[in-house]
């Protein structure tokens, strides 16, 4: 079953995806939606085996079917949510974003969203409450 989700134009999604396992840990990424059907994802990844981190800023196509922005990632990323939280402190800071709330609380929305998704089987996009349009 495919789910369809729109996507606006020049907006910008905190993307959380399940870790795969019975845990509730999920690997945090942002996306920038830059036409009908593409983006631009960015998010921190580590090689196995490794220790250190590194930014994975890439191109998204075909986000038709966002099933492949929300594939599992086995591996656990503490630090992708700090990142995440960094990011939009910086792209409100600089005028690119107006958020409304801390991103602390921004954070507790988007992982109580992503646990709430996880328990029901569902994947999901929402308007966050503490960011203006």
């Amino acid at each position: 079953m495919s789910t369809q989700f729109t996507f606006e134009i020049n907006g910008l999604y905190i993307l959380l995806s399940d870790s795969g396992d019975k845990s509730y840990t999920f690997h945090w990424g942002l996306y920038l939606h830059q036409s009908t059907t593409s983006g631009y994802l960015y998010h921190l990844i580590n090689e196995p085996n490794s220790t250190s981190w590194r930014f994975d800023p890439r191109p998204s196509q075909n986000v038709i079917n966002p099933n492949r922005l929300f594939n599992p990632i086995p591996r656990k990323h503490h630090l992708s949510s700090v990142w995440v939280k960094e990011a939009l402190f910086e792209l409100d800071d600089e005028g690119y974003i107006k958020l409304t709330q801390s991103v602390n609380e921004i954070e507790v929305e988007a992982r109580n969203l992503a646990i709430r998704n996880k328990s029901q089987g569902k994947k999901t996009i929402s308007r966050s409450a503490g960011s203006q349009a």
